[in-house]
């Protein structure tokens, strides 16, 4: 069955059941800065379950709380650190963006 889910694309992009309109690849030229003063200031933690880099094994995701899409390119206010929050990629990264799908269904 996996088979021939990959072979047919059946829940992959639009036929996602998360799908909430593509990756955007580039957020601005202050990105990596404001991606680093996030994780910094929240202490290298995840803010939803509270686990530590070093105990996760790698670094944090970094979340824009409000979607980076709804700015409409103003990479200026999409990355403010008042919109960037850290979370671990798995399970709460992926929880937050599930919730965004949600809310839009």
């Amino acid at each position: 069955m996996s088979k021939y889910y990959v072979e047919t694309g059946m829940f992959t992009g639009e036929n996602s059941g998360t799908w909430n309109g593509g990756k955007i690849n580039y957020y601005g030229p202050n990105w990596h800065s404001q991606r680093r003063k996030a994780r910094e200031r929240d202490n290298y933690t995840c803010q939803d379950c509270g686990i530590h880099e070093k105990d996760y094994g790698q670094e944090l995701s970094v979340h824009h709380i409000k979607p980076f899409k709804e700015f409409n390119g103003d990479w200026k206010n999409a990355n403010k650190l008042s919109n960037l929050i850290s979370l671990c990629e798995y399970p709460c990264h992926r929880k937050r963006h599930s919730k965004m799908v949600d809310d839009i269904v």
